[in-house]
């Protein structure tokens, strides 16, 4: 979908759409969140490098990016600025490195592209504001942490393509007092189309912490899979998983994968993300009711590669995916729960094989994503219609496979009989 309309005419500020599913651009346009995880762009990158990195992804069909205003307490950007003076006082900000997180936030606008920042990541493993030996977030207290809030609202009020995270692969502890001190001086002074959501630890939701929080305008789910070889994952939801439940809960705001595996990132060296990882990932995301998905890749911390990364071939299939869903009317697609569309063949829960599938509120188009080389059993009487266009589209290649037609109202069995994974799209007429 484009940034601007024909007339020229900004899509921000995005709002949610009215049956709070999916946002909306500023004309009602349904908006796919297809984020990129640049947490490091506002540190690691001069502003040109940034520059280039933002309109590479958007040549890639990127539209969002997620990004970290400051990763670690200490952390210097390229102009050695620190967020910060003093010692860490979050009631000193340095407008100097926040003025320059201004300029990359209009320059993301100048290029289309919803910015979604994270506040002073919380971090899990001894390195964020929250969990590292000085605990920045805590030895700040209450007020302090208010007052950065209210400073963050006003600074970037004037930014339309801005969303907000709070916490960062964290869920709130002793700091929790301090979190929400900061969320809602943020939310006090930033605008109302600024919306917030919150980055908790993997296999929770911001709805999971804050469900009726004012501030939280749209939830992330976070998690990887079960089969991953790390002690630290084991057992972990698949996104599926994780993704059906929250499409499922009665407090409805929409949610969006905001992380998984990354392709090319891992602790061992069978825990690499590959494409198929990432594929599917998102895919079941979207056929589980999200509003959109995150991409991630090692490119994250923008080490000296990160040209090269950047070509990874999981960044270019994420952008097939973004060509396929805006091609149908993805908004109106509801999640086979029940498995009244494909009947069968349908794998098993809480495995990798597990297959997805969404149809449309009229029932005259039906999506499945299928993980692994197998039949499914479609019901055709459940499908509105008499004659089904029936699609086989690679999600590696983003060409279409083979088409054929069901002149049926019963249930019939097809699958894809080659490759790694496969999307089928029954359309009726």
């Amino acid at each position: 979908m484009a940034w601007a309309t024909a007339q020229g005419q900004s899509i921000f500020p995005l709002k949610i759409s009215e049956n709070k599913r999916y946002f909306v651009t500023q004309q009602g346009e349904p908006y796919l969140y297809h984020a990129d995880t640049g947490w490091g762009i506002f540190t690691k990158l001069t502003t040109e490098e940034v520059v280039e990195y933002l309109s590479f992804r958007k040549s890639q069909g990127f539209n969002t990016i997620q990004a970290i205003i400051a990763f670690t307490p200490r952390e210097v950007n390229k102009y050695d600025q620190q967020a910060f003076d003093g010692d860490v006082d979050f009631s000193r900000p340095n407008e100097g490195y926040h003025d320059h997180v201004a300029e990359i936030l209009s320059k993301a606008d100048s290029l289309g592209l919803l910015i979604v920042m994270s506040q002073p990541w919380i971090g899990w493993s001894r390195e964020g504001f929250g969990v590292s030996p000085e605990n920045a977030i805590q030895r700040n207290g209450v007020e302090k942490n208010r007052l950065y809030g209210q400073y963050l609202g006003k600074k970037f009020a004037g930014f339309k393509n801005l969303f907000w995270i709070m916490g960062g692969d964290n869920d709130p502890k002793k700091d929790r007092e301090c979190l929400i001190a900061l969320a809602e001086g943020l939310y006090s002074t930033a605008p109302e189309h600024q919306l917030m959501t919150y980055h908790a630890s993997a296999t929770h939701s911001s709805t999971d912490l804050f469900q009726y929080a004012p501030w939280l305008g749209f939830s992330m789910i976070y998690t990887y899979w079960r089969e991953k070889p790390n002690a630290s994952a084991d057992l972990m939801p698949h996104v599926y998983e994780e993704a059906l439940n929250e499409w499922s809960k009665s407090d409805i705001m929409p949610f969006v994968l905001g992380e998984s595996q990354y392709e090319g990132s891992g602790v061992r060296g069978n825990d690499m993300g590959n494409p198929q990882i990432v594929r599917r990932q998102a895919w079941w995301t979207m056929l589980c009711g999200g509003a959109g998905h995150a991409y991630g890749s090692d490119l994250y911390f923008f080490p000296s590669n990160w040209r090269e990364i950047m070509r990874y071939p999981g960044a270019y299939q994420m952008g097939y995916l973004k060509e396929f869903f805006e091609q149908i009317p993805w908004w109106t697609l509801v999640p086979d729960i029940d498995h009244k569309a494909v009947v069968s063949g349908y794998g098993d829960w809480s495995k990798s094989n597990y297959v997805t599938t969404a149809v449309s509120t009229d029932k005259k188009l039906m999506v499945s994503y299928i993980p692994e080389i197998r039949p499914v059993s479609v019901d055709f009487g459940f499908l509105s219609g008499n004659n089904f266009k029936c699609t086989w589209y690679n999600p590696v290649t983003g060409k279409k496979g083979k088409e054929f037609t069901v002149n049926t109202k019963t249930v019939k069995k097809i699958g894809p009989v080659y490759g790694e994974d496969w999307v089928l799209m029954i359309q009726g007429d």
